[in-house]
C-alpha cells in the first residue's frame, strides 16, 4: 500500500496541468488579439516605408485583419469540432505565423494586406478552439472564472498594443510581426505536450464557406465605399453602385444563413433581445474604439510631434 501511495500523483497534478494548458492557450489568444491593436501604432512608420500610398489604401492593413477575423470566427469553431480542437488550434498558430512572416517580408502594401488576411484566418482558428480546449472537462463551478481569465488575456493584449508596439516600431515596424514567429512555434510544441484533443463531429457538418465569402465581400465592399467615398464623390455612380453591390452581397449572405444547415450566423439568435443588444453594443464600441485608436496615433505622431514610443505610452495611460 505504501508503494502505491508513493507512486500516486500529487494532488496538485491536475491543477498544474490546467495552468500549463491555460498558459499555452493564452499565448495564442494574446497574439491573435494583440494584432488587432498593435498595428495602429505602426501606421505612420508603415506609411513612410511605402511612400505614395494613401491613408485609405494603408487602412486596409487594419481593415483586412478585422473583417476576415470576424467573418471566420464561427466557422472556425465548427471546424474545430470536426477536425479536433487541438489540431485546429495548432493549425491556426501555424497559419498565423505564416501570415506574420508574410507581413514582415512584404515588399508592397498589397502583399502586406494579403498577409494580414492570412493572419486573420489563423487568429480566427485560434480564438474559439482555445476556449473550447480550456472548458473541456472543467467542473461547472470553475467555468466562469476560466472564461473571465481567458477574456482578460484579450483585454491585456488590447492595453499592451500601443506601448509594446511603440517600443518595437522604434527599431523597425516589421518586428511587430516577427516576434510572433517564436511565440507561435513555442505554443505549437507545448500544445502537443499539454493540451488534450477534443472532437465533437456529431455537432454539425462543414461550415458554409460560400457564406463566409459573401460576408467578407459584402463588408469589405461597404468599407471600401466609405474609405474611398470622398475621392469618388458621395453622389458618384462608383459610390452608389458600390454600396448597392455591397448591400446585395450582404442580402445574399443573410439568405444563405436562413437556408444553410450550418450557417455562419444563426439568425434565430438575433431574435433573443439580450443577445442582439449585446452584439449591437459591441459593434458600436469597437467601431468607435478602432477609429479613436488610429486617429490618436496619427494626431500624436503628426501635429503633436510625439515619438512613436511616447505616443504608445500616452494612449495606454489615456493622456
Amino acid at each position: 500500500m505504501s508503494a502505491i501511495t508513493e507512486l500516486s500523483p500529487p494532488p496538485i497534478a491536475v491543477p498544474s496541468r490546467r495552468r500549463l494548458a491555460f498558459t499555452v492557450v493564452a499565448i495564442g489568444v494574446f497574439m491573435a488579439q494583440l494584432d488587432l491593436f498593435i498595428v495602429n501604432i505602426a501606421f505612420p512608420s508603415i506609411a513612410l516605408d511605402f511612400p505614395g500610398s494613401s491613408n485609405g489604401a494603408l487602412s486596409w492593413v487594419l481593415n483586412a485583419y478585422a473583417i476576415v477575423f470576424a467573418a471566420c470566427l464561427v466557422p472556425a469553431g465548427r471546424l474545430g469540432d470536426l477536425l479536433g480542437r487541438r489540431r485546429t488550434f495548432e493549425l491556426g498558430l501555424v497559419v498565423f505565423a505564416i501570415g506574420s512572416a508574410g507581413c514582415a517580408a512584404a515588399p508592397s502594401v498589397g502583399v502586406l494586406v494579403a498577409a494580414r488576411a492570412v493572419q486573420a484566418v489563423g487568429a480566427a482558428l485560434v480564438i474559439p478552439t482555445s476556449l473550447g480546449l480550456l472548458l473541456h472537462g472543467l467542473p461547472v463551478e470553475a467555468r466562469a472564472g476560466t472564461v473571465g481569465a481567458w477574456a482578460s488575456v484579450g483585454a491585456i493584449a488590447a492595453a499592451s498594443g500601443p506601448p509594446l508596439g511603440g517600443v518595437l516600431v522604434e527599431a523597425d515596424w516589421r518586428l511587430i510581426f516577427l516576434v510572433n514567429l517564436p511565440l507561435a512555434a513555442g505554443a505549437v510544441v507545448a500544445s502537443r505536450r499539454v493540451l488534450e484533443e477534443v472532437r465533437h463531429p456529431d455537432e454539425g457538418g462543414l461550415p458554409d464557406l460560400l457564406g463566409i465569402v459573401l460576408l467578407v465581400a459584402g463588408i469589405g465592399g461597404l468599407v471600401l465605399c466609405i474609405v474611398e467615398g470622398a475621392s469618388w464623390g458621395w453622389s458618384s455612380a462608383a459610390f452608389i453602385g458600390g454600396v448597392l453591390a455591397a448591400l446585395a452581397l450582404l442580402g445574399a449572405f443573410l439568405a444563405r444563413c436562413a437556408s444553410h444547415p450550418n450557417p455562419v450566423v444563426e439568425l434565430p439568435l438575433l431574435r433573443v433581445r439580450p443577445f442582439a443588444l449585446a452584439n449591437g453594443s459591441m459593434l458600436l464600441f469597437y467601431s468607435g474604439f478602432g477609429a479613436m485608436l488610429l486617429n490618436s496615433v496619427l494626431l500624436l505622431t503628426g501635429p503633436w510631434g510625439e515619438s512613436i514610443v511616447m505616443a504608445g505610452l500616452m494612449i495606454s495611460v489615456g493622456r
